[in-house]
């Protein structure tokens, strides 16, 4: 049967370029000094299946054509379901280029893939996220929601959820404030208050009981955190002032 050689020469061709685009991914990684973990999907309906459980993808590789349904309707069904997934094509069919930019696709690679213009994209890709930044938060519904860091301004904590403040709206998350201020360390937050912390990016002046924000809101600052809180308070602004956070605008 010469057209179920040529379907299952086609199979065992794109389980091989998965495998050689996996190998470059590793490869990227280590070079970049960065972990990484990868999974390979022989079809778009695999990988459904587990996005209804498992949401938190950094980076989405897609060939247009695929057993079932096209890479094409899978990129347009995720974006639809989060705005932020980064998406990359990569297909020897160069007619779907525009389908690419109507999902807002990093890129589109043609096969034959090769590997510095592999590396390249990857490292848009990793550009990307850390200039969004985005804190991973879980809902009451179990649902994964994204916060991007740099537009928190506090957090504030109730009982059995918190409110994260953001310059747009108020998300509410059922988790702990503990659990946030482990995702956030080292970025620029600082907890001045067993039911509070601040993007200091977003603090004007700080008191002996209260950190003012750009916007008039006070926030109260503890006085056993108070020497800490202006330490960090301090050495932001230092550090914003030399250029080390680019730009130093706090819009």
């Amino acid at each position: 049967d010469t057209d179920r050689s040529r379907g299952l020469g086609d199979v065992y061709k794109r389980q091989e370029q998965a495998g050689m685009l996996e190998r470059y991914i590793k490869e990227w990684a280590v070079s970049s000094d960065i972990k990484i973990e990868t999974r390979i999907f022989s079809s778009a309906e695999a990988f459904r299946f587990v996005w209804e459980e498992e949401k938190d993808w950094w980076l989405i590789l897609l060939d247009i054509q695929m057993e079932g349904e096209d890479g094409v309707s899978l990129a347009k069904y995720l974006r639809g379901e989060d705005e932020k997934l980064q998406i990359l094509f990569i297909t020897a069919l160069p007619d779907y280029i525009e389908e690419g930019y109507d999902v807002s696709a990093l890129h589109y690679l043609i096969k034959p893939i090769r590997r510095d213009k592999f590396f390249q994209c990857l490292d848009k890709a990793a550009k990307k996220e850390e200039e969004e930044s985005y804190l991973l938060l879980t809902t009451v519904q179990g649902e994964k929601v994204r916060a991007a860091q740099k537009e928190i301004m506090y957090m504030e904590a109730f009982a059995h959820t918190v409110q994260i403040h953001t310059k747009e709206e108020i998300l509410e998350v059922r988790c702990g404030i503990n659990t946030l201020e482990e995702q956030l360390e080292g970025k620029n937050f600082i907890r001045c208050h067993r039911s509070y912390i601040v993007g200091l990016a977003y603090a004007a002046r700080i008191k002996k009981k209260e950190l003012l924000l750009d916007d008039g809101t006070s926030v109260p600052v503890s006085r056993r955190l108070f020497q800490e809180v202006n330490r960090a308070f301090v050495a932001y602004y230092r550090r914003e002032e030399s250029g080390e956070y680019g730009t130093g605008e706090r819009t």
